[in-house]
């Protein structure tokens, strides 16, 4: 569908949030909990937090959980019983928008789309995405983290959103993206008023610090270099960078159970655990910290580019803001930029 632009009032916002929850909408939007601000269901609109720049965690978990069953099985005599797990998630929270999440949050969704549909086409993500719908907000004021415009996106990029928001003022111009946008929003368009393309606020010259096309130059041709080794000596290898992540989705299947009854659980991993590569004769083709860094600077800069032709990286900043090392992701890329020109 053609984009449609309206604008919304702050109060009208509210109410447009609160009649949702009425109507028995799911509200996931960042909220304050436990000394921090983590996406979350809230009650009403005043329990969002729309000030923080990005919640600790993205809401990748609603996508990917961190753990979910993918079937059950139990025995009768001679009988074996399966359960899918999908008929747990199928038809289940139809309902459920993403509110006051950032463009680098949403952008995540169509790049964990193609690699859950590519070869197999995984039913659980599929239902969670396909339920889901995204409403964003344009960030105002990125911090020194943030690089998504290094990372063919902006602050204001409306990519993977449904609707998105700018605030302007003591209002907001709203850009509906598709029909899923536009589905949500018909019961309540007595809210919105409609307004031209030319009236909706352009995009900000938003200004690049390094060309990410150079770092994957670099990448090309030196998988072996030293600084990788010498670079990453401090990584604990505690895996909050690819936690924290919103595109990060390795995970790790496991059986739990007896000959009686069990079940079959997918839950999160990361590459950056020593025992993510270790082989049973004990050998792990990722023996260093630094061979395990380099490979997700690879996956996320490379070899994702080369087979979606994106890059696995949105540029939210949340691996370095978390990382208790201190070691800056946007440093890391703008000093293999420099590397290559070298």
């Amino acid at each position: 569908m053609e984009e449609k632009y309206f604008e919304i009032s702050a109060e009208d916002l509210k109410k447009f949030v609160d009649s949702m929850i009425k109507d028995n909408f799911e509200i996931i939007a960042p909220m304050d909990r436990d000394g921090d601000t983590f996406y979350g269901k809230i009650g009403k609109f005043d329990d969002a937090n729309l000030d923080i720049l990005l919640p600790k965690m993205s809401y990748k978990e609603y996508l990917l959980p961190k753990t979910e069953t993918l079937f059950e099985y139990s025995f009768s005599g001679v009988d074996i019983d399966i359960k899918d797990g999908i008929e747990s998630v199928e038809g289940k929270n139809r309902k459920r928008v993403i509110f006051g999440g950032r463009p680098c949050d949403a952008a995540a969704g169509p790049i964990m789309e193609k690699v859950f549909n590519w070869g197999y086409k995984d039913d659980f993500f599929n239902e969670r995405f396909k339920n889901l719908t995204i409403v964003s907000i344009a960030c105002e004021k990125p911090d020194d983290y943030c690089f998504c415009a290094e990372m063919q996106l902006s602050p204001e990029s409306s990519h993977g959103s449904d609707l998105l928001l700018k605030k302007t003022g003591d209002k907001y111009s709203a850009v509906v993206v598709n029909d899923k946008g536009l589905e949500l929003i018909a019961s309540y368009l007595n809210l919105f008023k409609e307004i031209a393309k030319d009236e909706f606020p352009p995009d900000k010259d938003w200004k690049k610090i390094f060309e990410i096309e150079k770092a994957k130059s670099f990448l090309d041709k030196n998988f072996k270099h030293n600084y990788f080794q010498d670079r990453f000596l401090s990584c604990i290898g505690c895996g909050i960078c690819t936690y924290t992540c919103p595109t990060c989705h390795c995970f790790d299947i496991q059986d739990e159970g007896d000959m009686k009854k069990g079940k079959r659980i997918r839950n999160w991993d990361s590459c950056q655990f020593a025992i993510f590569t270790l082989h049973t004769s004990g050998h792990n083709p990722r023996n260093t910290q630094g061979d395990r860094y380099r490979q997700r600077l690879m996956h996320k800069f490379k070899i994702y580019s080369e087979k979606f032709d994106k890059y696995l990286c949105v540029g939210c900043g949340r691996c370095s803001r978390n990382c208790p090392q201190d070691i800056n992701i946007k440093e890391v890329v703008k000093d293999l930029t420099e590397l290559a020109s070298a």
